[in-house]
């Protein structure tokens, strides 16, 4: 199903760009002479048409190798001509598909490892660019370039011994450093917002994820910034874990001894939660539950069976039907109102 969308996409872009020659090709035209019963031939004329810039004319060839002489191996071949056409032609997300494709379909290939690289590739060339009076690239999506990492890891990973891997390595560092750009933008967005928490999760992630880059100043720099941000929130637990990565993992930084003094002065255990309520001396009086963290849990939760309270007030609980006693009142006795709930035994009488 996505090779067929990825050849609609394709024919698409095909005829929107079609001008000179090509346009007036129809890529439905069957092949006719030698070509038409010969894969090699065929194929043949299709890589002469795409040497002589006319991409219509030499997908209509390598279309009919795939679709007639599918088991020749010069159909994987006019699949990966079509790819490089895509590609060529800088129609970048098409290209990095009919790549992809082609590595599933033929992993063994002795160009699978060059397919691989190239869908990464194109991906990385579809990356958000910077240009005058527009914003920077680091503030524009930047889903090609993780698509790019992505793809460029698995190349890495299934084709070590490729001879694309010099470059592929070196289009990852491009990756990570862009994606890790990205990353301080937004940190920094919520820090001028003053949230912390926000800013702090962006800088942990910095450290966690981008904290090898420079030379590993980034993981130092990373984890004081994040540490300031929990302690303006108020977290001093969080605040003492990223001062205590700091001195262990960034040793050089120049804010270790700062890290230091703070981690001096914090408390050394975490304050553990606070104690539940005491009951009120008034029914009007209660004490509400506050979140101590955004995801933790209340400090003082109700306890089991006990409904929340309306309009602010408690609401006692009556005790379960089962343990009332259920006794005939006397005969003598005046007439009581009838019970809210009725009782187990028949009236008197």
């Amino acid at each position: 199903m996505r090779s067929t969308t990825a050849r609609a996409l394709l024919l698409g872009a095909l005829c929107a760009c079609a001008s000179g020659k090509d346009a007036g090709v129809d890529i439905t035209k069957p092949v006719t002479g030698a070509e038409a019963s010969n894969a090699a031939k065929a194929y043949e004329k299709g890589m002469q048409e795409k040497k002589d810039q006319n991409p219509m004319e030499a997908t209509r060839f390598f279309e009919y190798v795939r679709n007639n002489f599918p088991y020749s191996q010069y159909a994987s071949l006019s699949q990966l001509a079509i790819a490089d056409m895509a590609f060529e032609r800088d129609d970048w997300s098409v290209a990095a598909t009919q790549y992809q494709d082609f590595v599933k379909s033929h992993p063994s290939h002795p160009q699978a490892d060059y397919a691989a690289f190239r869908a990464g590739q194109a991906y990385f060339n579809d990356r958000p660019s910077t240009v005058f009076l527009l914003p920077p690239s680091y503030e524009k999506d930047q889903a090609p370039l993780r698509q790019a990492l992505e793809a460029l890891n698995r190349f890495v990973s299934a084709y070590p011994k490729s001879e694309y891997m010099p470059k592929a390595r070196a289009m990852i560092a491009d990756c990570r450093e862009l994606l890790a750009a990205h990353e301080r933008y937004v940190a920094e967005f919520y820090w001028k917002r003053e949230q912390w928490r926000g800013a702090a999760g962006r800088f942990m992630t910095l450290a966690d994820t981008y904290g090898d880059l420079r030379g590993g100043t980034v993981r130092g720099e990373s984890l004081w910034r994040a540490a300031q941000a929990y302690g303006n929130a108020k977290d001093p637990a969080r605040e003492r874990k990223a001062l205590q990565r700091l001195v262990q993992e960034a040793p050089q930084n120049a804010h270790r001894k700062d890290a230091e003094a703070l981690l001096q002065k914090l408390p050394a255990t975490p304050p553990g939660p606070s104690p539940a309520p005491q009951k009120p001396s008034s029914e009007n009086e209660t004490q509400p539950a506050t979140p101590s963290a955004r995801g933790e849990r209340p400090n003082a939760d109700p306890g089991p069976g006990v409904p929340p309270a309306a309009n602010g007030e408690p609401q006692p609980l009556a005790p379960p039907q089962a343990q009332q006693p259920a006794s005939p009142p006397p005969s003598n006795a005046p007439a009581q109102p009838p019970p809210s709930t009725p009782s187990l035994a028949p009236p008197g009488g």
